[in-house]
């Protein structure tokens, strides 16, 4: 049985629920994939704004799954350096029941029994082995990691910074304290090129915050976190950014203009 939590998703997971968090406990194997199966029948724009997922413990593994196009996208939940495996409904109930994971041990001995059998020829006499240098003392490793974290933390502020600065025009005005909280509410939402894979979407989270993502064909979207500050250059309303691409213009219309490309409002 599975412990299964709905992150930003109906009870059902047939569609998504912002804010929503639903838990629930000893779900069978059969519960499970309908619900994945209906996770995955979402439409992928409402899926790439509410960032929905699925999480399942079982035994004392924790898995995160998210969908995208009729696909999942499997994750470890306390390993979530390693890339996620894009798979099936099947194939996520087999790397979720274990059984996948018992295939590829048994293919791995099956594989070491096969190269066991077979006669390695000699290299000759083996040379006396070497001993190892002699280590560093943990208090020394652990300062000399204190500092290269500080070092690094140091270049990527300044990095930041600067290109945060390389991107606002000269001719930019910051929006007036008193205008600043009603505009930036008014631009609260989600504005798209398309949804195709390929095309581009904006999401204004909430003061001075947006999301910037591409759709792709099968993996989840591609999402960069940005930070905002609305004003204007020439009298136009605009937004800058730290990232590439210039300022985002605000059109009379509502849309956004960015990169060339103009992004639709989504009622």
């Amino acid at each position: 049985m599975y412990h299964v939590i709905l992150i930003n998703l109906a009870a059902d997971a047939r569609a998504v629920a912002a804010s929503a968090h639903v838990e629930l406990r000893d779900v069978s194997p059969g519960a499970l994939e309908v619900l994945l199966r209906n996770f995955g029948g979402i439409d992928p724009i409402e899926n790439a704004v509410a960032e929905a997922e699925i999480r399942v413990q079982i035994r004392h593994e924790s898995y995160l799954l998210t969908s995208e196009n009729k696909k999942l996208i499997l994750y470890d939940a306390h390993r979530r350096e390693l890339p996620g495996q894009i798979l099936t409904v099947e194939e996520a109930m087999q790397e979720l029941d274990g059984t996948a994971s018992s295939a590829r041990a048994q293919a791995m001995l099956q594989a070491r029994a096969e190269a066991g059998a077979v006669e390695v020829p000699s290299a000759g006499p083996v040379p006396p082995a070497m001993a190892p240098p002699p280590r560093a003392s943990k208090p020394r490793v652990l300062a000399l990691s204190f500092t290269a974290v500080l070092l690094l933390a140091a270049i990527l502020w300044l990095g930041g910074a600067s290109a945060a600065d390389a991107t606002i025009p000269d001719e930019f005005v910051p929006v007036a304290a008193a205008e600043i909280d009603g505009l930036q509410a008014s631009l609260a939402g989600v504005y798209l090129t398309g949804n195709e894979p390929g095309q581009h979407g904006i999401v204004v989270t909430g003061p001075g915050e947006m999301k910037l993502f591409e759709l792709a064909a099968v993996e989840a979207p591609r999402t960069v976190y940005a930070g905002y500050r609305p004003g204007r250059i020439g009298g136009k309303l605009c937004l800058a950014t730290d990232q590439p691409g210039g300022v985002i213009e605000v059109a009379t219309d509502g849309n956004l203009v960015y990169g060339g490309e103009t992004y639709l409002r989504i009622p």
